[in-house]
């Protein structure tokens, strides 16, 4: 069996963690290698030289005393992911047993580190500046270049890996970010006659503050949300 360990703070306790992965069906879609998932089958494609190795599985979840597992099953091998919270740190363990063992060090390295730096992020998203969302809309309190990030991915929790947030301010300032398949790929801004349309390529959990810099937050939105099909 090879097995690849990560660790990263997280500002969480294990009751929330344990939320965020009680729904792989949002989080599985953030993991490296990841490619689909139907609600029965988790399908990931590694890259090993020139080729692309699918590997389909069916997907157990389940938890101890703040312990999460994903238990991969599938026809060639097992793989087993656990997450252990202790002291304020995110242990992401990847395990795998079958096919390929031998070469399978550096996958699991980039799998680990990948779902753990995820995870991380979407801890640090639940402290975004959101009264409440929900299918009919929310309220954005002074959102600004450090929480915006935090905000995109709160949301894709809620909605999943393609959606539009459109926010209008009290002084009638309108932003649009667009996400699909995980990736913010267009900003949108307007303010009186002046509009400005930014196109991005960057993979929401990787967002950070410096897309946001230059446009004209720090103030409160009142924000639609609508998932979008890809």
């Amino acid at each position: 069996m090879k097995s690849r360990r990560w660790e990263v703070e997280v500002n969480v306790d294990w009751d929330v963690l344990k939320t965020i992965l009680s729904e792989p069906k949002k989080t599985l879609l953030f993991f490296p290698y990841f490619k689909e998932f139907d609600g029965q089958k988790v399908r990931f494609e590694v890259p090993r030289f020139i080729f692309n190795f699918g590997y389909e599985f069916e997907l157990d979840v389940g938890f101890g005393n703040s312990e999460a597992i994903y238990t991969f099953r599938g026809e060639r091998g097992i793989l087993t992911v656990t997450f252990k919270v202790q002291n304020g740190r995110l242990k992401v363990t990847a395990d795998w047993a079958g096919f390929g063992e031998a070469l399978m060090g550096k996958p699991l390295e980039i799998f680990a580190s990948g779902i753990a730096e995820a995870v991380q992020e979407f801890c640090t998203s639940l402290k975004c500046p959101v009264v409440k969302v929900s299918e009919e809309g929310g309220e954005v309190t002074r959102i600004t270049p450090d929480s915006a990030p935090a905000l995109l991915k709160r949301l894709a929790l809620e909605f999943g890996t393609s959606f539009m947030v459109e926010g209008t301010a009290d002084d009638g300032t309108y932003l649009a970010a667009k996400v699909v398949n995980g990736k913010l790929v267009e900003l949108r801004l307007k303010q009186g006659t002046r509009e400005s349309v930014i196109s991005t390529d960057v993979s929401v959990v990787e967002l950070d503050e410096g897309l946001f810099e230059d446009l004209p937050l720090d103030r409160s939105f009142k924000i639609k949300v609508r998932e979008l099909t890809p």
